[in-house]
């Protein structure tokens, strides 16, 4: 959607609010009290639904990514637009300069809630197919204590235990193409990426990688990954493993799709970010994907932000 349209179609906060409101019973209002669906009075007078089988009632922004917050519901509109209508993304100190806002911490605060709602819809689905898994580490930000007696500063570890890196698990699922597909001296073996997830790690543990793992895969998928020692038992479900040893092979070539997912991620937070806590990495990561996801959606990566926002709340 293109700016222009999107404030045609939204111009002001009764249509953001209205349109809200909309796309909310569309999907269901759920009684957070009785947790009946669809058995409610809108209440026009005051401005929120009232549960006929229990009588509670709740505001339009609750049980929503909105819950709680004060700001217009045109600020989260434009947020929604400007967080989806590139493929990069933009920082909370430049939506705030765009909103003319006064504080930085709630526009903060929004666009964390909406990548949270992000990452709670991409969690609804499994990958399937031939899936590709690696494992990387990103630089986040860490802030180093001082010795209570000593005053020396902690040590900056190096290697796989940095206290500047931290693990994320990525999954990049594929589709074989046909014969038919396959353009003019095209490798046979080329295959289109599908979807991707990625998972921080904290310890790197093989039960974290396991759960990690079978959360995000379907029990059916066959997996392609390097040879790390891990692995064979993280993945001991999956019938059809494949494991390459990367010292002799390019992993461009083995592990395509999540090695350029890694690099693109990578580039696009140091460019627009900067440096970034470990605590909110997975919030940025959750915004990659749900974006990389719906790729070819064009201007309905808009509407399914909207139902995603509608549909969970951001705690």
């Amino acid at each position: 959607m293109k700016l222009v349209e999107f404030f045609n179609n939204y111009p002001n906060e009764a249509e953001c609010k209205s349109k809200f409101k909309e796309i909310r019973e569309k999907q269901g209002v759920v009684c957070k009290s009785c947790k009946a669906k669809d058995e409610y009075w809108w209440l026009k007078s005051k401005e929120q639904y009232e549960c006929k089988k229990c009588g509670f009632r709740m505001s339009l922004k609750s049980g929503t990514v909105m819950e709680n917050s004060k700001l217009p519901y045109q600020y989260w509109f434009i947020a929604f637009h400007l967080m989806t209508s590139t493929k990069k993304t933009i920082s909370a100190l430049e939506m705030q300069r765009q909103l003319g806002h006064d504080y930085y911490e709630c526009i903060w605060a929004m666009m964390h809630k909406i990548r949270l709602v992000m990452g709670k819809r991409d969690d609804l689905y499994k990958l399937s197919d031939e899936s590709e898994i690696d494992e990387s580490y990103f630089s986040t930000k860490y802030i180093f204590e001082s010795d209570e007696f000593t005053g020396q500063q902690e040590k900056l570890k190096r290697g796989k235990g940095s206290q500047k890196k931290t693990s994320v698990l990525v999954m990049a699922s594929q589709k074989k193409i046909t014969r038919k597909e396959l353009k003019r001296d095209q490798d046979p073996s080329y295959n289109l990426p599908k979807f991707l997830k990625m998972k921080v790690v904290e310890n790197g543990t093989i039960e974290e990688i396991k759960t990690t793992t079978e959360k995000s895969l379907d029990d059916n998928s066959s997996i392609k990954a390097d040879k790390a020692k891990s692995y064979p038992k993280a993945f001991r479900k999956y019938e059809k493993v494949e494991l390459y040893d990367m010292s002799k092979h390019e992993s461009g070539k083995i592990l395509p799709w999540s090695s350029k997912a890694i690099t693109n991620s990578k580039n696009l937070l140091k460019a627009i970010h900067h440096a970034i806590e470990a605590n909110y990495l997975q919030n940025y990561l959750n915004e990659f994907c749900f974006k990389y996801n719906r790729r070819y959606f064009g201007e309905k990566v808009f509407d399914r932000l909207l139902i995603a926002a509608v549909s969970f709340v951001w705690y």
